[in-house]
């Protein structure tokens, strides 16, 4: 037997259809909890928003983490659809250790409290999931989820911590019921250390889109304005953006370059704007919490860039980062580097541009795409194709296929 079943997702033909109206109609009679740690729209509240309308029953447990707008943990219990009950844990300012623990706890007493038992447990990373291994034998649930979103081998620079961090992560694979990677990379790297050859219940459960919520835009794009939405950090390729931006503003003066996002190198970023002279060739959007307005905003431009750095111990080489997949999502061609797993199928479906990591590639993809209208028609077409193949309930159903 293979070491991953490897998901190939696609419009369901008729008997498919059949298969995964099935499938939701099992989904109707079961009850899940979820459980995850959370900042920002994510993996966690999508799976939650696909539950809500199938399940019979459903529990989502939110954990902030440290840099989260919202600093409480809370519990969500949905019955056929609707919100029942919500509660909310006080704000303890303290160590991320001993928020970690908190967390951990918390899962617990919001699940005693409800004295309710379920059908599956969903815990979004190592310590969700344990918790959830620990329900399963106390009789609280029948099947464990291990949804993971970042793994990576190498995760702290500490090595105690990280050897913590590879138990646990060695624990939920070999306990859960099924373990959801988002690419057959972190599978794979699992495998490359030396572990977990013989198990079989890992399954590829990449990131999704909304491509059914987003109208065709293409008669009111805007030819020159292009979008960047990243978390202003490193890793991002806010560097390679930087020295890309004079060259294409010398070929097309009124290009605009739209930024969606906010971070540590916000203030770096300004300043190195002004230095630049390309203030008027940016405009800095920050964080914008509705992702409606995020994908307006995204549907209006000629293409999304995701540079990310070539940097092998990253979370995005090994991740299925959700950006390419809301520019997909919203038929926006992408201009990505060679550094995610979904990069390769963005080249293979003439989706757009995969560049290596060199400013100077960027800024002719740039150029290319807003030059060449009948170039930025096809990967238009078949950016949009390839996102309805992600939906997410597509994803979802998929992956829930097999309970």
């Amino acid at each position: 037997m293979s070491l991953v079943t490897v998901l190939v997702f696609s419009i369901p033909e008729s008997g498919q259809s059949d298969k995964w109206t099935g499938t939701l109609n099992k989904l109707s009679r079961l009850s899940f909890i979820v459980v995850s740690h959370i900042a920002f729209t994510g993996h966690a509240q999508e799976l939650r928003n696909f539950l809500i309308r199938h399940v019979e029953q459903l529990v989502f447990i939110g954990h902030p983490f440290s840099y989260a707008p919202n600093k409480t943990s809370f519990a969500q219990f949905y019955r056929k659809g609707t919100l029942k009950t919500e509660v909310h844990t006080p704000y303890i300012k303290t160590s991320d250790f001993i928020l970690y623990l908190k967390d951990f706890l918390m899962t617990f007493f919001f699940t005693f409290k409800l004295k309710k038992k379920f059908h599956v447990y969903v815990g979004v990373d190592p310590l969700n999931a344990l918790a959830g291994l620990i329900l399963k034998r106390l009789g609280f649930t029948q099947i464990v989820i291990f949804y993971v979103i970042d793994y990576i081998p190498v995760r702290f620079k500490n090595v105690f911590l990280n050897n913590i961090y590879r138990a646990m992560d060695r624990l939920c694979v070999y306990n859960a019921d099924y373990t959801w990677n988002l690419t057959d990379a972190m599978t794979y790297a699992r495998q490359k250390a030396g572990i977990f050859t013989e198990c079989t219940n890992q399954v590829t459960v990449p990131t999704g889109t909304h491509p059914k919520e987003i109208k065709d835009n293409s008669l009111v794009v805007s030819v020159h304005n292009m979008v960047f939405l990243s978390h202003l950090r490193k890793g991002q390729g806010i560097e390679l953006v930087l020295d890309a931006l004079p060259q294409v503003v010398q070929e097309i003066p009124d290009f605009k370059l739209l930024v969606l996002g906010t971070g540590p190198l916000e203030t770096y970023f300004k300043k190195e704007l002004i230095k630049r002279n390309m203030v008027d060739n940016v405009e800095l959007l920050g964080y914008i919490e509705s992702h409606d307005r995020i994908e307006e905003i995204v549907a209006l431009c000629r293409a999304g860039i995701a540079p990310y750095e070539p940097d092998s111990h990253s979370f995005t080489w090994f991740a299925d980062p959700g950006k390419p997949k809301v520019y997909l999502g919203c038929g926006v061609p992408v201009i990505i580097t060679k550094v995610p797993e979904v990069a390769s199928e963005i080249s293979r479906r003439n989706a757009g541009i995969v560049i290596d990591y060199d400013s100077q590639e960027l800024a002719n993809s740039m150029i290319t795409i807003i030059k060449n209208d009948e170039l930025y028609e096809k990967y238009r077409h078949n950016a949009f194709k390839f996102a309805l193949e992600l939906d997410w309930n597509v994803v979802f159903t998929r992956a829930l296929s097999v309970l």
